[in-house]
């Protein structure tokens, strides 16, 4: 992310958000490049932090805050899930981009011989585990959903200014 687009944030969260996009390049995350093109404010009002949404904001802030390490994976994972194209194929992806990214953070952060690192990469493999199962597909469904009603709604405006 560029200094002009860190400089763009107006609020907490686009503030936040440019920060952990810092921390994903910096740490060569899968992903991050991408995630980095899509300016703050967009980036803020697509990541909702870690955990499902069906959880509410004060579990996915709690949980967020116990898991902070993997929040630029998190980051990058809701990116992808928010460009839903509801596909088996990039739902596999954006998972193992997340684990792996998980992972690389969890071995940046820790030494071989610190038990923390072993801790963090069990973590990585829970979360993995749990965007991978039925919900993290219900959520990736549900999110190309929305994508698709967008677009039409988008084209209804169109075509109603237009007066097609």
């Amino acid at each position: 992310m560029d200094s002009e687009q860190v400089m763009d944030a107006k609020t907490d969260k686009e503030a936040h958000v440019a920060g952990l996009i810092q921390e994903a390049l910096e740490a060569g995350l899968l992903g991050a490049k991408w995630a980095s093109g899509k300016g703050c404010r967009w980036l803020a009002e697509a990541y909702n932090g870690i955990g499902p949404e069906w959880a509410g904001a004060h579990v996915r802030d709690l949980v967020t805050g116990k898991l902070a390490l993997f929040e630029p994976a998190a980051l990058i994972h809701d990116m992808r899930v928010y460009e839903s194209d509801g596909t088996a194929a990039a739902f596999h992806y954006a998972n193992g981009e997340f684990l792996l990214n998980c992972l690389t953070l969890a071995k940046q952060s820790y030494p071989w011989w610190r038990p923390r690192r072993y801790a963090a990469i069990a973590a990585a493999n829970a979360m993995f585990d749990a965007v991978e199962g039925p919900g993290g597909w219900k959520a990736w469904r549900e999110a190309h959903e929305r994508n698709l009603n967008h677009k039409t709604s988008d084209v209804g405006r169109q075509t109603s200014k237009s007066g097609v």
